[in-house]
């Protein structure tokens, strides 16, 4: 599975929702594919005040601050494979 994280240069809510994701990287099964929402019109438009957006086939995960347990409940509720 391949979480889309849409984000902006120097976001620091951006940076730490990287770590969060290496973090439980270890528990379940997926690649990360990082969005520059200044590389495309309608995404700036869609996520300008919502950055970080983690998303899994389509459907918007978490956002902004999160925790790991949010993140973590999130990948579950998703479905996401644990290892």
């Amino acid at each position: 599975m391949t979480l889309l994280v849409f984000e902006k240069p120097g976001c620091p809510l951006c940076d730490e929702a990287h770590e969060l994701l290496e973090n439980v990287s270890s528990r379940f099964v997926f690649t990360v594919e990082r969005r520059n929402i200044f590389e495309d019109e309608a995404t700036f438009a869609r996520y300008r005040y919502r950055v970080p957006v983690v998303v899994l086939d389509g459907r918007e995960l978490v956002e902004l601050r999160f925790s790991q347990t949010q993140l973590e409940a999130a990948l579950t509720a998703a479905g996401v494979q644990t290892k």
